[in-house]
């Protein structure tokens, strides 16, 4: 009786799981804003300036330093559900212009929705420059370069796949399907 209980309680549970990777899947990400721009060792603000404009046209020239682009992309996640969505890590790669990937990485971070409700997703996201500044790569990641201080003369294009990770019965369990969110950045309403 007691290897039967186990059983079922087993069997509760993983559907339980398998029900939030469901609930997980059927919410909608949808591409918010950007925020804490960071390039050269600079914040947004100060690479508007005119110092900060000359560091980064010098750079675009002649990438011969490492350097790190960061920023926070803030997604807004809503559950249509009745009940919680949840996951326990997302798994994300980031590609410019389709082709370009730029980053990948993970944030270890619970993360929970309750049904009927929106919340903020914010990745905090980093990456190398220097390796981008290479081959076929280069015009993509000049035009994010630009963008980010707000003086690109055409959006980028960005693809974030975003790859959920929940608990299943005691382990953890990726989403089998990469949930795609494509955005172009900046937007007309995000300026300067």
């Amino acid at each position: 009786k007691l290897s039967f209980l186990v059983i079922v309680l087993t069997l509760f549970l993983c559907g339980c799981s398998i029900v939030q990777a469901v609930k997980l899947k059927d919410c909608t990400y949808q591409y918010s804003h950007i925020s804490d721009v960071t390039f050269l060792e600079m914040t947004r603000s100060e690479l508007l300036s005119l110092q900060g404009i000359m560091r980064v046209t010098r750079f675009i020239k002649s990438p011969n330093e490492e350097v790190k682009m960061g920023f926070t992309l803030h997604m807004k996640v809503t559950n249509p559900n009745k009940g919680i969505a949840s996951m326990e890590r997302l798994y994300y790669t980031i590609c410019l212009d389709d082709s370009v990937q730029v980053a990948e990485g993970n944030i270890p971070e619970n993360f929970t929705i309750l049904g009927g409700t929106s919340a903020d997703l914010a990745l905090p996201l980093s990456f190398s420059m220097k390796q981008l500044f290479s081959g076929k790569s280069k015009a993509s990641v000049s035009n994010l370069a630009w963008n980010a201080i707000g003086r690109g003369d055409s959006p980028s294009k960005i693809t974030v796949n975003l790859r959920p990770v929940i608990r299943v019965g005691g382990a953890a369990m990726s989403i089998p399907k990469s949930i795609p969110l494509t955005f172009e950045y900046p937007t007309p309403d995000e300026g300067e």
